[in-house]
């Protein structure tokens, strides 16, 4: 009996686990299923309430940009050089718009040639004519999906004149979207002054804060925030004068055949540039305005109008480095000035390593016995190769030291002028010249090539007019563009000062030796054309050859009045037949132009007749 009831007992048992193991586990499903959606909701109910309350808000409100208009850049003078025409820009949501809106707008664009840009599926245009904008404006009237706003355009006001030196704006890219702190569709400075002062020029925009209903109409304006214009600039340039300038040098260059060079005018006691010419230069308005043709012009350009030869342009200096030698020769005590050296128009060093064969440096005429003074003034190579790598009795400075007195007139470094793009040049000697794997030692012929401003030798002519400068006044000086930053009141925010690298450089006694030659080269020398100049000029020629020999570079650094001048002037033509002669009748005229108008200088030119149409 008892065991039957065991037997009956485990029967049930197992007839309960069959029957209800499975509805069980379906029930216990479905109460987990029940608290994850309590869970949930608990969860965007309360938690996540204040999160989907903000994105609510933000679909209700728009915030749309009012563009600061760009701080305007003055010359010397006061007289504008750039400037902010009102102007509209679209912005216009793609997703929301249909086929037939984004034709419409697309034909807008084309046949206006805006400058446009696609960020995020959102159409920026920059600078819509008024007759478009209107249009928009009235097709769109009440509609967040595309907005027309105003705006501004830059303009510059001195054409092809300074559009190298101020430079042109445009979208940025990647790189300027960082280092500018701005968005992809506004406009930045690309190059010159524009680039430079891209921080104190753009300005702080304004915003406007809009309610709108689920149809992107506007209901109300909840707030509105001015725009702060940017920082004014007050350039040290004469924008006249540098107009007049560029007009005069473009019909002396396209006269000649001649395809590229430069005019940069500098004070030689504060640094100030009144002058900087980069030729070709480029007409800015062009990328402002989106004029195709004349971009496809500018880029296509051969003789590249956007390369800023001044500050950029690495060149052999040729004879213009020559007082520099003659300077570190009279400071390291290896010659007297006075002592003379026969210059027979070349002189020959045995070659050590091939027996009686020799290495021959020729002059470009014989010129016998010369001093110092001569040989500045008729640019007079065998003195310099003698002073520079030594020959006979005399010894020479040699490379180290020829580095040390090009180092000490600012040579091998930036200058540190305000402007982008600056280039440091080159200095070469025997560490520099072991990384040639095909020709690692350095010879005597490498020190002779350097001491005429030839061989491996680079500077810009920046640096010419700077250290031509520090001939004058025995300092070197830091060279400048923007005089003053000034705040939308015109008050000024910043001076600049003179700022001096170094002074005393050389002896008073030996500094004006040096003056005196260069005084002579005008008087007696290589620019004699010079010489009939109502105003006296003091300066250096400057002839180094270039594609293998073929051709030359001409360039001519001087300084007038001799001998307490107000400015330093570097003229210089690239690819010229005939050597520095090419400069000078175009160095005559600018710098007459300088002074022809001068309160002081002026009644001197009564009965001096100079007319560039007759170069």
């Amino acid at each position: 009996m008892e065991w039957i009831d065991e037997e009956i007992l485990k029967e049930k048992q197992e007839f309960y686990f069959k029957v209800f193991s499975l509805p069980f586990f379906y029930t216990l499903i479905f109460i987990l299923v029940n608290l994850f959606f309590v869970f949930v909701v608990f969860k965007y109910s309360l938690i996540e309430f204040k999160k989907w309350s903000l994105y609510a808000e933000k679909n209700r409100t728009l915030k749309i940009k009012i563009p600061a208009p760009r701080g305007l850049i003055y010359d010397r003078n006061n007289k504008i050089i750039a400037d902010n025409i009102p102007s509209f820009d679209l912005v216009a949501n793609l997703l929301a718009l249909s086929n037939e809106d984004l034709e419409y707008i697309n034909k807008i664009i084309t046949e206006n040639n805006l400058n446009y840009e696609i960020i995020d599926n959102t159409l920026y245009v920059k600078n819509l004519k008024k007759e478009a904008a209107f249009q928009l404006m009235i097709k769109y009237s009440n509609s967040l999906d595309v907005r027309v706003t105003n705006s501004f355009i830059r303009r510059h006001k001195f054409d092809e004149s300074l559009g190298n030196l101020i430079g042109y704006v445009g979208f940025p890219d990647e790189t300027e979207i960082e280092d500018f702190k701005v968005e992809p569709q506004d406009f930045v400075g690309k190059t010159g002054i524009e680039k430079k002062y891209q921080n104190y020029l753009k300005g702080r925009d304004g915003s406007l804060e809009i309610e709108k209903d689920v149809k992107s109409d506007i209901i109300k304006i909840i707030k509105k925030t001015a725009p702060t214009s940017g920082y004014n600039l007050k350039l040290t340039i004469d924008a006249d004068f540098q107009k007049k300038a560029y007009e005069i040098m473009d019909k002396y260059m396209k006269e000649r055949g001649y395809k590229k060079g430069g005019a940069i005018m500098m004070n030689p006691h504060t640094g100030e540039i009144l002058a900087l010419i980069s030729y070709p230069s480029f007409e800015s308005n062009a990328f402002i305005e989106n004029d195709k043709e004349k971009i496809k012009e500018i880029l296509s350009n051969p003789s590249h109008p956007l390369f800023n030869r001044i500050v950029s342009g690495l060149y052999a200096p040729g004879s213009v480095i020559k007082p520099i030698l003659a300077a570190g020769a009279l400071e390291e005590k290896i010659i007297s000035p006075d002592k003379k050296i026969y210059a027979s128009g070349s002189i020959k060093i045995p070659n050590p390593y091939v027996p009686n064969t020799y290495s021959i440096f020729r002059d470009w005429k014989v010129h016998g016995w010369t001093d110092m003074r001569k040989a500045i003034a008729n640019s007079v190579n065998i003195y310099f190769y003698t002073i520079g790598g030594g020959y006979g009795d005399q010894i020479g400075l040699g490379i180290y030291r020829i580095k040390k007195y090009f180092e000490l007139f600012g040579l091998g470094k930036k200058t540190n002028i305000d402007f982008p793009g600056e280039k440091e040049g080159f200095l070469p000697d025997p560490e520099t010249k072991k990384k040639n794997i095909l020709d690692p030692i350095w010879r005597l012929g490498d020190t002779y090539n350097i001491s005429i401003g030839q061989g491996d030798l680079t500077v810009t002519p920046l640096q010419i007019a700077v250290f031509t400068s520090a001939l004058v006044t025995n300092k070197l000086i830091v060279p400048f563009l923007v005089k003053e930053i000034l705040d939308e009141n015109n008050r000024p925010i910043f001076i600049k000062k003179t700022q001096t690298v170094k002074e005393k450089l050389i002896s008073e006694e030996n500094l004006k030796i040096i003056q005196e030659g260069m005084r002579m080269t005008v008087t007696e020398g290589t620019a004699k054309i010079l010489n009939d100049f109502p105003i006296p000029i003091a300066g250096k020629s400057g002839t180094p050859q270039i594609l293998g020999k073929k051709k030359l570079n001409a360039f001519f650094t001087g300084y007038a009045p001799y001998p307490n001048p107000e400015i330093v002037l570097v003229v210089f033509i690239e690819e010229v037949p005939e050597g520095s002669v090419a400069t000078l009748p175009l160095y005559k005229e600018l710098i007459k132009l300088y002074f022809q108008n001068h309160p002081q200088y002026k009644n001197l030119f009564t009965n001096y007749y100079l007319n560039f149409t007759d170069f």
